[in-house]
């Protein structure tokens, strides 16, 4: 199978604790999340904007050196830069430069998971083509992945924000989406009750990342796998709890703890985690074909959690978005299960 990733794919100019000298790396959560599927095995393109300057010849070169194709790449006036300073707790707080004007034909034929978020969803122009995209994707049968990285400073109007969100909600079937973006959207809404009012939008399946908590997982009411529906739990030698729904659209609830790690910063964590868990979803999901209701198990989505936390962990202990391989995310322990959601909690 083909992930196609689409969105910005911008320079981030990272600043040294305590120091105003940056260092320069790819960034772009798109961009990050279709470089960690290729880390992790998967066939990716990724469509998106550079300029022919030194900073698009970096994204190019790095785009190259893991295995993605640089012909869905549109030419930009300039390549987009995100100025990150690092806290001493490891968060990045970002500033940008950066323009989004994507307009060029995006082929969908070969491709059987369209992910985008963050920027390229939000900000026009581009993200009006962006959107059309979502809408041409699930119109095909494609499986289309949203994760919203909600950047403030460039989001514009809320309520416009909130709306524009919502329509990508709809569009999708898989949506990822941080307790810290949830917050901003929706302040003082505890992040499980919009988890479970998005799943009612259309998604089949909503994942809250909430940093050293671990994330949560909304299914939605009625799959195949929930077993809302009337199959059976899981064996009782699967880790972590399920808790039924509450007659909200979203059905059973998974979670999973993050492990403890040394943080040397966060960059790229979220769209790391992005990137693991698709992957996970898509284990055993036959070449050319769509993801099947039936692998939406509460088990699966279990796994796709541990394999997310671990996966993020790991880029954690690292300086910059610099993703793991299938091998580092396996053999890495969480030591510990699932663990039973609590209503509200976020």
């Amino acid at each position: 199978m083909t992930f196609l990733v689409t969105g910005e794919s911008l320079v981030d100019l990272i600043g040294a604790p305590g120091s105003w000298t940056f260092t320069a790396v790819p960034g772009g959560s798109p961009l990050n999340v279709a470089v960690a599927l290729a880390a992790l095995g998967r066939p990716v393109r990724f469509a998106g904007e550079t300029g022919d300057d030194f900073f698009g010849g970096l994204l190019r070169d790095h785009l190259t050196r893991h295995g993605i194709g640089t012909g869905d790449l549109a030419p930009a006036a300039a390549t987009g830069l995100a100025f990150a300073r690092v806290g001493a707790d490891g968060s990045a707080s970002y500033d940008f430069r950066f323009e989004w004007r994507l307009s060029a034909p995006i082929a969908l034929n070969g491709v059987t998971c369209l992910h985008t978020g963050s920027l390229a969803t939000l900000m026009s122009p581009g993200g009006d083509h962006v959107r059309a995209l979502m809408r041409a994707a699930k119109a095909a049968g494609v499986t289309v992945s949203y994760d919203p990285n909600i950047r403030p400073s460039l989001a514009g109007d809320h309520a416009e924000a909130v709306a524009l969100t919502e329509e990508c909600v709809r569009l999708s079937r898989l949506v990822k989406v941080s307790a810290e973006d949830l917050d901003w959207l929706y302040p003082g809404e505890p992040g499980l009750d919009v988890a479970r009012r998005w799943a009612g939008l259309g998604p089949d399946l909503v994942v809250v990342t909430r940093g050293g908590d671990g994330a949560a997982a909304v299914l939605r009411a009625g799959l195949p796998g929930d077993g809302l529906a009337g199959d059976r739990s899981p064996s009782d030698g699967t880790p972590g709890g399920r808790t039924p729904g509450d007659g909200a659209p979203g059905g059973e609830v998974i979670t999973c703890p993050a492990p403890a790690v040394e943080v040397v910063d966060t960059v790229g964590a979220g769209d790391t985690f992005t990137a693991a868990y698709l992957d996970a979803l898509h284990d055993d999901t036959p070449h050319h074909d769509t993801l099947h209701d039936a692998a939406l198990t509460p088990a699966r989505v279990a796994e796709a959690l541990r394999r997310g936390c671990a996966a993020a962990a790991i880029v954690c202990t690292r300086a910059g978005a610099v993703p793991p391989t299938r091998a580092e995310v396996n053999s890495f322990s969480l030591g510990t299960g699932l663990s039973r959601a609590e209503e509200g909690h976020t």
